[in-house]
């Protein structure tokens, strides 16, 4: 049996990961000229940039055992996720440890008390959802999400100004939101914005030699089958059965195709899907990022700092800023800094049309209004930019990809979809559609 993987990145690695297992004859063809897709870290001058995604969440089940596999399980660490807002007064930073670990909220609970980043009166339209949360937290489910499709009929902005009220989305959810998916909470669903908050608060990690360790040990060991910088024109389509993919070189003929490009990509290179499969990828929007990383001599932010969020009402390019010195020794130099700035929303897309010395003065200039200590001239500057960064999952998305994974999934015999947006967006959610389509191609 001949299979071909459409994209290197988490899906399609993971999907390549599964078949070779099995000792299928694969090849995956990726258009750029490395592996890893969004998940990937890039070394230079003994700092470490994950250039994408950031972190993995607790319940990453699936994603660590893909880890064990490979070797890195005993590379998995935790990272202290103490998070700043600023304060609507003066826009000074204070410090919480976001968590909900009675152990954690007891050591940290004199800065508690301190803490000012949420106005008391959005604390308090809280309380009528805390009665919510604590009963359905098991339906908070990134891959698992049945149990709460009820609350994928409207948007995060539109649930929370219901049931809570507009301080409340504007300096909690909201932030919370755009940091993680770089989009607005109009566009995020519910269930999907309130599975966020309940994943964060519950912990996060990392890989201490760089978020992209796995995506480049997968790369390195299944390099034999993956050809780089061969972009697919085309998925073949006959007779509502796949044919194979369309190169620069001709027709590569394969009796499975796991196409895991995101949706967007993917109908572009299938416009000849029956409506069945096409109506639900049309159904999937990304935020776009222009990441801008700072290598710094010194720590941006205070001892233990992980992160800064900023709520949209005040005006910043940034959904907020991290310095990723406290992942792990290994990330930066002793005492250096490495800050990476999530731009989001529409300075997303603005930025990503700008030159590089432009991003950076600007980026710099939003810094130093929140740290008056970044420097004019950092060590170095990288700069990522991503046009479909991390699907937002808007209401209803979650319900047509399981009507359409239960009732059309095999539509076009042969042909496996994978991608973030088969589940809740995640890291995890990615990982295990790649193993999905890999198990139905094999079956």
């Amino acid at each position: 049996m001949k299979v071909i993987v459409v994209g290197a990145g988490t899906s399609g690695l993971a999907a390549v990961h599964a078949l070779k297992k099995k000792g299928a004859d694969v090849t995956c063809l990726e258009s750029t000229s490395s592996a890893g897709g969004r998940i990937f870290s890039r070394q230079k001058n003994g700092y470490i940039f994950d250039c994408g995604a950031q972190f993995f969440f607790k319940y990453y089940y699936t994603y660590f055992q893909l880890c064990a596999e490979l070797g890195l399980i005993d590379d998995l660490v935790s990272v202290p996720f103490r998070a700043a807002i600023p304060n609507a007064k003066d826009h000074r930073l204070t410090v919480a440890q976001a968590s909900i670990n009675p152990k954690d909220l007891w050591n940290t609970r004199a800065e508690l008390l301190k803490f000012r980043g949420v106005p008391f009166k959005a604390l308090l339209q809280l309380v009528p959802l805390l009665p919510t949360i604590l009963k359905r937290y098991k339906d908070l489910h990134f891959t698992d999400f049945e149990r709460m499709l009820d609350l994928d009929d409207e948007s995060l902005a539109d649930f929370t100004l219901r049931q809570c009220g507009r301080d409340a989305l504007e300096h909690v959810f909201q932030p919370v939101a755009s940091t993680m998916t770089l989009g607005e909470p109009e566009e995020i669903g519910a269930g999907y914005g309130l599975a966020l908050l309940w994943y964060c608060v519950n912990g996060l990690w990392t890989l201490k030699h760089g978020i992209g360790s796995a995506s480049a040990r997968m790369a390195e060991r299944y390099g034999d089958c993956i050809k780089l910088n061969t972009p697919a024109k085309r998925i073949v389509i006959d007779n509502g059965k796949v044919k194979g993919v369309e190169t620069m070189d001709g027709l590569m003929e394969a009796d499975r195709v796991i196409c895991t490009v995101t949706a967007p990509t993917a109908l572009k290179l299938m416009p000849d899907l029956p409506d069945t499969l096409k109506g639900p990828l049309a159904m999937a929007r990304y935020s776009a990022c222009c990441h801008v990383m700072f290598a710094l001599y010194n720590r941006l932010l205070p001892e233990s700092w992980y992160a800064v969020a900023l709520p949209r009402k005040f005006g910043s390019t940034m959904a907020g800023f991290t310095d990723a010195y406290i992942k792990s020794p290994y990330y930066t130099p002793t005492g250096g800094g490495m800050v990476s700035c999530f731009t989001f929303g529409r300075h997303g897309f603005e930025l990503n049309a700008k030159g590089d010395e432009e991003v950076k003065k600007i980026l710099i200039k939003d810094l130093q209004h929140w740290v008056p200590s970044m420097p004019d001239e950092p060590y170095f500057t990288e700069i990522c930019r991503f046009d479909e960064a991390v699907c937002t999952a808007g209401p209803g998305l979650l319900k047509a990809m399981l009507n359409m994974k239960r009732n059309h999934y095999q539509d076009v015999k042969g042909l496996y979809l994978a991608g973030e947006y088969m589940y809740m967006p995640s890291v995890e959610g990615a990982t295990l559609s790649g193993l999905d389509a890999a198990k139905a191609a094999l079956r």
